[in-house]
């Protein structure tokens, strides 16, 4: 295992204690910064920088180092650990001085309320549900009291819960007051977050923009990149070759069929994997336009058995010439770059090509959360690494009002097509 960089100079002590404690962290793994890298799909330099307190990790940085040590160890994290490492990001976030760094803490603090709020909201239900429970208990026993059938025992019990109701009233009106602080503050951190990331537009639209010389050095996230394009592992023309758009019937009004247009992955000469249409859709037609014009019939083969919401389509007849291969990704780190060619609706609402970059912010459940021009066209459109040329995901579309934040659907997600013939990440 090799030696991990020293601490840099300047360090701050927040900076300090949470790079100390994700060293301490990592030497229980047992394995060196490249092969962890390899494992969890991170840039190894970037993995240096976050563990000499060079750069401030995401704290989905930390938390999976926290649970790749458990598993290594065949123990889970407990809660005590996870908040003692959330309070030491948490502080050094605080201290740091950067917009970036203010914009994480700010996602972070969101984050809390957000959970706070939906606690509250599953308390608040739990309480209104025994509440009318024990109401409604209480009339049975007023009548059977009412109709001289009721003993003693119903006296006490009708006594019992008429206490009961009184402690529960009590609850859910001190749970709802929390319930709506909650959402207060959500409301509060959500507009302090989008003053924060407007402050940070100066770095241009996703987050680019020249710096020093431009097409060389960028600043993305806060941070510089080598950015000239002719370094990258794919380019605009492979991600192009390899993106089509789909129309595809998803609902009968009468005996009317309405499409949806999307783009898809062209996987071989015969094979798409597009957004899924109707919700039983095996056998129904679809229509596939390659980008360069050309429309080609083609009839859906498997659906989706999860909630991923995909299918894969089968072309009447193959493409005409070569179609490029591609190798599936692992989860992307956080503040990769993606390249994505897919398509954009105008106001005519008519298909054009459309390029751009995606940045990666973490993940949600199944989600890989993502940033960028998320035009609604380019649902289902891939999306590759712009260092590595892997896919790492499919375009599931905006979660925002202005189309600029989203989720992909994981590349290996494909793997549960039975119809692919693809290899899973190595």
């Amino acid at each position: 295992m090799s030696e991990l960089q020293a601490f840099g100079e300047g360090l701050s002590p927040e900076t300090r204690a949470l790079a100390q404690a994700l060293r301490d962290l990592f030497a229980g793994l047992e394995i060196s910064e490249r092969r962890y890298a390899a494992r969890r799909s991170y840039d190894s330099s970037t993995v240096s920088r976050y563990l000499s307190g060079q750069r401030l990790p995401p704290w989905e940085f930390a938390l999976n180092l926290l649970n790749d040590v458990a598993e290594t160890r065949g123990t889970v994290p407990t809660p005590e650990t996870t908040e003692m490492l959330r309070t030491l990001h948490h502080a050094a976030l605080k201290a740091g001085k950067s917009p970036t760094h203010k914009v994480q803490l700010l996602q972070q603090q969101l984050a809390v309320a957000d959970e706070d709020a939906r606690r509250a909201a599953q308390r608040e239900r739990w309480l209104e549900d025994t509440l009318r429970d024990r109401e409604h208990r209480v009339r049975e026993l007023q009548l059977q009291i009412g109709g001289f059938r009721a003993g003693p025992d119903q006296d006490a019990d009708r006594a019992r819960l008429l206490i009961e109701i009184r402690q529960l009233k009590q609850e859910l009106e001190e749970v709802r007051e929390a319930h709506r602080q909650a959402e207060e503050r959500c409301e509060r951190l959500e507009r302090k977050l989008a003053d924060a990331e407007r402050q940070t537009d100066h770095v241009g639209e996703l987050g680019v923009t020249a710096f020093d010389h431009p097409g060389v050095r960028n600043v993305f996230n806060g941070h510089v990149y080598i950015n000239d394009p002719s370094r990258w592992a794919i380019d605009e023309a492979f991600v192009a070759s390899l993106t089509v758009l789909v129309r595809q019937p998803y609902l009968r009004d009468g005996d009317r069929r309405v499409w949806k247009a999307s783009s898809g992955l062209l996987v071989d000469a015969s094979t798409v994997v597009a957004p899924q249409g109707e919700p039983e859709n095996a056998g129904s037609e679809c229509q596939v336009y390659s980008q360069a014009g050309e429309g080609f019939r083609a009839e859906v083969v498997e659906s989706s058995s999860s909630w991923f919401g995909l299918a894969v389509l089968r072309l009447a007849e193959p493409l005409p010439g070569p179609v490029p291969s591609f190798t599936l990704g692992r989860w992307p780190a956080p503040a990769s770059r993606l390249l994505v060619n897919g398509y954009a609706f105008g106001d005519r609402g008519l298909a054009q090509p459309h390029s751009c970059l995606l940045e990666v912010k973490g993940r949600s459940a199944q989600w890989v959360r993502v940033e960028g021009e998320l035009d609604r066209g380019l649902i289902g459109a891939p999306a590759f690494h712009v260092e590595t040329g892997e896919l790492v995901g499919l375009v599931r579309g905006s979660t925002h009002a202005d189309r600029s934040r989203g989720h992909l659907v994981p590349a290996e997600a494909l793997l549960d097509f039975e119809s692919l013939n693809l290899e899973p990440p190595g």
